[in-house]
């Protein structure tokens, strides 16, 4: 316990830290900037964005689907729903230094210890574009006989990062959901993560110790006083348990995950965001350990910060949060299934976990941008757990992107990351990633 309260206190000086910075940001935003551009549209570089390898748009319910622009979209005749064709086209090259298991994402998780088998296996190089993708965008009205109208959207998201090898090349469902003013159903990012506040980086696992995913769920999101939001949802619950004693049961989802976030957004596009997430986790066993249930929770508090730098908008990003039984919904921990708890004769108990991050993003040029960001995470695991169970981990990115047009973007970055077991022993891995991106709207 001494390790984690050590943890929750780094953790709480962290964010408070943060929250400090970010007032500060603000104050000095407010006195600098005068430019009227809305959030998350401010103009930086040639992709429009402070985080320029992001993607991933704001969800919007309500009036907003409608007051928002919809640029680059085509009228289904006959008909008042529009809709847009996004998404790109990204090859990339991979070159690992040392041995990391999964080839296309930096899965901290999969980096061999040192005395592993794996770990005299050395690198390898990895040509690939899985990450490739495509989505649609479909705006309307529902009309109920009453004669209200309420915004509508339907949005579809696909690419090809299957983890199974015979699978690298077939279809894979990221996103499919339904808007109908305030309610969305459907499986999207979850409500307690924010997009907006994750680190520009190249590679795909986007740090590996961030906070979140992508589930099932049904979400009431709306707008309260100036630049706030909310949003409350039930989602698919998860989790991983760890039988070390080989008793007879399973892990069984009983209850949603809870999710709730609150989020305020300033004029000139800074945000920072707390969420929260409240689960059950449930063993069932016919004789040993029946029926046991225990109830976790997660608390994280994220931000994204723009500055003003010599014309351009930089930015910088931060992130933190801590729980127990949660870790199953941060990448790095999760690597060997046993993240959520562990089992046994006298009962189910939850893993404490916490995570921490630190990104800055900066533009040398219209075309030329710059990301370094960090990532760490940890648990504390039981006596009775085995020894090569991952505890600890953490990365450091740093990356050079050219926008050489609008649409099109290449680069290349440089990862380190360590892996340590819950016996101490370490390992340690580098790679390089190279990258071309095509967008197409």
């Amino acid at each position: 316990m001494k390790y984690i309260q050590v943890k929750i206190r780094f953790l709480t000086a962290f964010l408070f830290l943060g929250v400090c910075i970010s007032s500060h940001a603000q104050d000095a935003q407010t006195k600098s900037l005068n430019n009227t551009a809305r959030p998350d549209t401010i103009q930086a570089g040639l992709q429009g964005s402070v985080n320029p390898m992001n993607a991933n748009e704001q969800i919007l319910t309500g009036k907003q689907l409608l007051d928002e622009s919809f640029p680059n979209s085509i009228p289904i005749f006959g008909s008042d729903t529009r809709f847009k064709i996004g998404g790109y086209v990204k090859a990339d090259f991979i070159h690992d230094f040392d041995y990391v298991g999964d080839r296309y994402e930096f899965e901290l998780g999969s980096i061999a210890v040192d005395g592993s088998p794996q770990r005299e296996l050395g690198g390898i190089t990895t040509f690939h574009g899985k990450e490739t993708r495509f989505n649609f965008d479909f705006r309307s009205k529902a009309k109920w006989k009453n004669g209200k109208e309420f915004p509508m959207k339907v949005f579809i998201e696909a690419d090809f990062f299957n983890d199974a090898e015979n699978l690298r090349f077939n279809l894979r469902l990221r996103q499919a959901y339904g808007v109908i003013g305030r309610i969305l159903i459907g499986r999207t990012w979850t409500t307690s993560g924010d997009l907006s506040a994750i680190p520009s980086l190249i590679d795909f696992s986007g740090g590996d110790a961030l906070y979140g995913g992508r589930a099932v769920q049904i979400r009431w999101q709306d707008k309260f006083g100036k630049g706030s939001s909310y949003a409350v949802a039930l989602e698919d619950p998860g989790g991983q348990i760890d039988n070390p004693n080989n008793l007879e049961g399973a892990f069984r989802p009983q209850m949603p995950n809870l999710a709730a976030m609150v989020r305020h957004r300033w004029t000139k596009g800074s945000s920072i965001q707390l969420g929260l997430d409240l689960f059950s986790l449930n063993w069932r066993g016919p004789n040993t350990v029946p029926n046991v249930s225990s109830l976790g929770y997660a608390i994280t508090v994220t931000s994204r910060i723009i500055l003003d730098v010599k014309n351009y908008h930089d930015s910088f990003t931060w992130g933190g949060g801590f729980g127990e039984g949660q870790a199953h919904k941060i990448i790095a921990l999760s690597w060997d299934g046993k993240a959520s708890g562990v089992v046994d004769n006298t009962g189910l108990r939850n893993a404490p976990g916490w995570f921490a991050y630190a990104g800055y993003n900066h533009y040398w040029t219209p075309k030329l941008n710059s990301n370094l960001a960090t990532y760490w995470c940890g648990t504390e695991l039981t006596n009775i757990q085995s020894d090569n169970t991952i505890a600890r981990a953490g990365t450091v990115h740093a990356n050079l992107i050219y926008f050489p047009y609008k649409k099109a973007s290449v680069g290349f970055e440089y990862m380190w990351g360590l892996r340590e077991n819950k016996d101490g022993t370490q390992g340690n891995a580098n790679r390089i990633q190279f990258m071309a991106k095509f967008l197409f709207n």
